[in-house]
Formats: structure tokens, C-alpha cells, sequence
């Protein structure tokens, strides 16, 4: 074993490998981001810094790298976290590059296919800034290239390869059991080639059964991982079964708990779009003709081989999308674009295979590889100005804003995941405003998260209702609630308070509309905004702007309400202001 795989690594194909990974690295560290975009990163971010359990199913094999490069010298955690993906997304394109080879590609066409794919823009965003997808891409490419025919390993230490690669990624992301059909492969191949040299099978499928349990260790890490970011309370083998199968979202299979009715043609338009800008076009169809083609006529691998990679081709991208209950526009779409990640990786197999077919008449490849890497920058830079869109410090600054407009020892419930994770983020690793209670209204239902509040002195009811509100005015501690939760500001007086509502015992007359007018103008004074406006596409950022101009919307209602129309014009103009750009 060990001879084979340092002759690959030894190889112009592994040369071509580390080259493509180089030059990946360097891309996504430079566009690491410094700040928290979207609930995950925050999350994520927050837990590289230090420690605890993630939301289901846990990610316990990302957060431990992400603890193990928490050292790496980023101006914020998040850029650090970023830093830590950035290495794997480096690694991921680097084992894809030896896995285009080890199905066939000639060195060139595995070089194309691997640069192209790597300075996508959905790769690129998901290969800097904290996210499980750049780990779950490194697995998928680990797959690919053990499972080949072709690949660095034989025998029994294929088999047990594999399965220790099937279980960590596992321990990463669920959705890496959708490669079954290739690695199950891979296994077979493994066992046979054991046999085949007059090897026990039987042996070799047990050391594959022993690689899958060492591939899942990494969830012992949840009956350890404590802390004050963690989630859930794990102290048996039967929570961490709980956890891995996401019983608090419903199971294993559960997207949203409530979504829209969507189509399922509308949901594999927008992954074959996704797929479409990701392999420019004419690749992407090209790629998927090529699996039919190979399927057809085998060349590089057998017709098995090739159509267990269509299998999960199908698995991972139609199938999966066809079951979202999430309408792929706005907010919808990034939740949607991250699924897509995976079929767009495993079509970097069929692309090189037909780059393969131009590349076997270029006279001098050396050059041709040179003018891939040149690409690789241009097409990165080309897709940079929208990546720093979403890379946006407007999220993380507007928790901030939030946070500091604050009384002393305030309460208040959010819904949003920006908000929620966002704020333990900002919290408890930057270190704003520990005094206040940021509580997720949406957690609320789960006893553990209750539990958490209690301890703190916090005893809070199970819903968002007027129980809540009870609850919240219990305290005596000056209460808010975002503006989404209207069944408790139906139940309650209230009136706008930057991007919240403050809740008033019930009686209690709100300010007059000038009054609260006021109020605002002095908390929006002492906001931070000194950052290019976001676009109405540019996700959370996006709705961070939304936030700030709703809450003068609001107040403008109140003020035409009563009869003072140049006020409410003149808060009309500061919510306009306050949009995104364009929108």
C-alpha cells in the first residue's frame, strides 16, 4: 500500500494535483472573510473560538478541525474559521485534480476541469467563510479517487480507506451518504482485489467495518463539547443518536419543518442553473451528456463505474432538490444553493473526461495547463465583486448595532437565525454587551434551551404567545422582541425601537408617534453604516437593511396616522435611504 500511494504521489499527475490545490489555497484564503454572513457562520465561528456542540447533526469531525486551526493569525475569528476551510477547500480540489486522472483524464483535462469548478462562485464562497461544504467536498473527492480504478490504493486497504472516509464524513455532513454508489464500489473493488491475491474477504470487510467506527469517533466530541454556544444537552450514547439523526428538526430527512409548497421542477430549475453558471454553460451540458456517453462506451473506468457516478449524480442533485420545501428565491435561494454544491463537484469527472477529448490533440499541454491556472485567476477575480458582496459587514454590524442601542441588562428575542447565532457570535467572542439576554424565540419549544435560560435566572415560556410576554415582564428587566412575533405584540402594547419593539406592561400607553420618532433618530445616530449598501441579492446583508428600513416604515404609519404628514414624508425618506441599494 504504502509503495503505491507514494509512487501517485510521486507522480506528474499528484504534481498537477498539488499545483491546482496551491493556487486554490491562495484564492480562498485572500477571500476569507473577516465577518460572520449568514446563522452558520456565525455558529460555526463562534465554536472555533471556543468549542461546543453544533445544531443537528452536530458536525463533530468540522468543528474539531475548526478547534485545531483556531491559532491560524486571522484579524477575527470568523476570518480564522475561514482560513481553516480555506484548507480544505484547497485539499478538496487538489484530491479531485488525482481523481479526474485516476478515472482516465489526461493531465491537462483534469487541470481545466479541476480550476474551473474550484473558481466557481458557489465554491469559492462555500471554500471561504465557515461552512461544513468545503469538508464535505474533500470527502466526495476522496471517494472519487480511492474508489477508481485507477486510484492510489488496492486490496483490503482500499476497502478499509473508504470506509474510514464514509464515516467521517459522516461525521461531517449527511449528505456525503449520497456518494454510496461510487464508494460502495470502491469496496467491492477492495474486497475483490483481497481476494484476488489470496486475501481473506472476510477479513477485509471487517477491517472496513472497523474503519467506518473510527471514521465516526468524531461524535464522541458531543459528550464532551460543552459550553455556552452549545446546543442541546448530550450526555448518553442515545442523545448523541439523537443528535446525528436530528430529532429536533424532525429526523435525519427533514429540510424546514414549515415551508412552501414548491414545485419540484421549480427547485431542479434553480439547481440546474446553479450547476449551468458553475461549469459555464456549455461544460455543464456537456458533462452530463458524458456520463451517458461513458455509460455507453467505457473509457478511463468500466460502464459500472460510470454509471454509479451518474447514480449519484441523480442522487445528490435531482432527487435531493426535488424534495426542498424551500421556494429558491431571495433567502430561499441561499438556503437551496448550498445543496447544489455536491452535484456540481461530481460533475468535474465527466467534464475532464470530455476536456479529454479536445486535450488528446494539443501539441504542447504544458502550456495549456499554464493558460488553466491563468484562468483560474481570471475567473476568480471575475467572481470576487459578488463574493464580497455577500462577505458584507453589514450582518455582524447590525447585531452590533442592536446590541449597544440597548439598555443595560435588556431581554430580547430574536427569530432569525443572523440574529440568534449572530449574536452569540458577537457576544461571546467579540465581547459586546454580555449583559444582555439575546434569546431564540424559535429554540423555545426545546425543554434544554428553556433549561439554559433558567439557569441564567430566565424563566421563559414554551411559545411566542403572550405566555412569552408574562414571562418577559416578569423579569423587570427592559424587554424587546423583533417584529416578526406579532401574536405577542397583538397581546401587548409596544412601539418601534430600531430594528425591535420594546414590550410595555399591558395599560401601559406607548409614546406619542413624534416621541417615538425621536427615540429612533437617536438610535440610528449611533449605528454603524460606514460600509458600501448592499443589493437587494445580497442575502442576510440585504435583510439587515430591510430591518433598519422597516422599523421607519412603521413609524411613518403612525405619524400619517395622525395626521403629521411632513414627519411621516421625512421618515419615509429615512427608510428609503436605508434599503438596499436598487431595491
Amino acid at each position: 500500500m504504502i509503495t503505491g500511494l507514494r509512487r501517485d504521489l510521486g507522480s506528474r499527475a499528484a504534481s498537477g494535483s498539488w499545483l491546482v490545490g496551491l493556487c486554490a489555497l491562495i484564492a480562498y484564503a485572500l477571500l476569507a472573510s473577516p465577518r460572520i454572513v449568514d446563522g452558520d457562520s456565525a455558529e460555526f465561528a463562534t465554536l472555533a473560538a471556543i468549542g461546543g456542540r453544533a445544531h443537528p447533526s452536530g458536525y463533530p469531525l468540522y468543528v474539531l478541525w475548526l478547534r485545531l486551526w483556531s491559532w491560524l493569525p486571522g484579524a477575527t475569528a470568523a476570518q480564522a474559521a475561514g482560513f481553516a476551510t480555506a484548507i480544505l477547500g484547497a485539499l478538496a480540489v487538489g484530491v479531485l485534480h488525482a481523481a479526474c486522472r485516476a478515472w482516465g483524464a489526461r493531465p491537462v483535462a483534469a487541470t481545466i476541469s479541476a480550476v474551473i469548478v474550484a473558481a466557481a462562485p458557489i465554491i469559492e464562497r462555500y471554500h471561504s467563510e465557515a461552512e461544513v461544504f468545503a469538508m464535505n467536498n474533500l470527502v466526495v473527492a476522496l471517494v472519487l479517487w480511492i474508489s477508481a480504478a485507477g486510484g492510489p490504493l488496492r486490496g483490503r486497504w482500499r476497502a478499509a480507506a473508504l470506509a474510514v472516509i464514509a464515516g467521517a464524513g459522516l461525521a461531517n455532513h449527511l449528505t456525503c451518504v449520497l456518494v454510496a454508489p461510487i464508494g460502495l464500489l470502491g469496496v467491492v473493488r477492495g474486497v475483490r482485489e483481497t481476494r484476488a491475491a489470496g486475501g481473506s474477504a472476510v477479513a477485509a470487510c471487517a477491517l472496513a467495518v472497523a474503519g467506518l467506527g473510527l471514521g465516526l469517533l468524531p461524535y464522541a466530541y458531543l459528550l464532551a463539547g460543552d459550553g455556552p454556544a452549545s446546543w442541546g444537552d448530550v450526555a448518553t450514547l442515545s442523545d448523541v443518536l439523537d443528535t446525528f439523526l436530528r430529532r429536533d428538526y424532525g429526523g435525519a430527512t427533514s429540510f424546514q419543518a414549515t415551508g412552501a409548497t414548491v414545485p419540484w421542477l421549480t427547485s431542479v430549475a434553480a439547481l440546474a442553473a446553479t450547476i449551468a453558471r458553475s461549469w459555464l454553460w456549455l461544460l455543464a451540458v456537456g458533462g452530463v451528456a458524458m456520463l451517458a456517453v461513458r455509460i455507453r462506451r467505457p473509457i478511463g473506468e468500466s460502464r459500472w463505474a460510470w454509471a454509479l457516478l451518474a447514480a449519484s449524480f441523480v442522487l445528490a442533485g435531482p432527487v435531493l432538490v426535488a424534495r426542498f420545501n424551500i421556494d429558491p428565491q431571495g433567502l430561499g435561494r441561499y438556503v437551496c444553493e448550498r445543496f447544489h454544491v455536491l452535484p456540481t463537484i461530481l460533475l468535474a469527472v465527466p467534464v475532464a473526461a470530455l476536456l479529454d477529448l479536445v486535450c488528446a490533440r494539443l501539441a504542447r499541454p504544458a502550456i495549456a495547463t499554464g493558460a488553466a491556472v491563468l484562468g483560474f485567476a481570471v475567473l476568480s477575480l471575475a467572481s470576487a465583486p459578488g463574493l464580497a458582496r455577500v462577505h458584507s459587514p453589514a450582518m455582524e454590524l447590525g447585531i452590533r448595532n442592536l446590541l449597544r442601542s440597548l439598555p443595560p441588562s435588556s431581554v430580547v428575542v430574536v427569530i432569525d437565525d443572523d440574529l440568534c447565532f449572530g449574536g452569540r457570535y458577537v457576544q461571546l467572542v467579540r465581547g459586546e454587551r454580555p449583559d444582555v439576554a439575546v434569546v431564540c424565540g424559535g429554540m423555545l419549544p426545546w425543554p434544554w434551551y428553556r433549561a439554559v435560560w433558567a439557569r441564567r435566572g430566565l424563566l421563559l415560556a414554551d411559545d411566542l404567545g403572550p405566555s412569552l410576554g408574562v414571562a418577559l415582564l416578569r423579569t423587570g428587566r427592559p424587554s424587546f422582541v423583533d417584529r416578526r412575533q406579532t401574536r405577542l405584540l397583538t397581546a401587548y402594547p409596544s412601539y418601534a425601537f430600531g430594528i425591535t419593539r420594546r414590550l410595555l406592561p399591558p395599560g401601559t400607553e406607548p409614546p406619542r408617534p413624534r416621541d417615538v420618532a425621536a427615540i429612533n433618530r437617536e438610535i440610528y445616530r449611533g449605528y454603524d453604516l460606514d460600509y458600501p449598501r448592499p443589493g437587494p441579492d445580497d442575502e442576510y446583508a440585504a435583510v439587515a437593511h430591510h430591518r433598519y428600513a422597516e422599523g421607519w416604515v412603521t413609524i411613518a404609519s403612525l405619524l400619517a396616522a395622525g395626521g403629521d404628514r411632513e414627519a411621516a414624508a421625512e421618515a419615509l425618506e429615512l427608510a428609503r435611504a436605508l434599503l438596499p441599494a436598487d431595491d
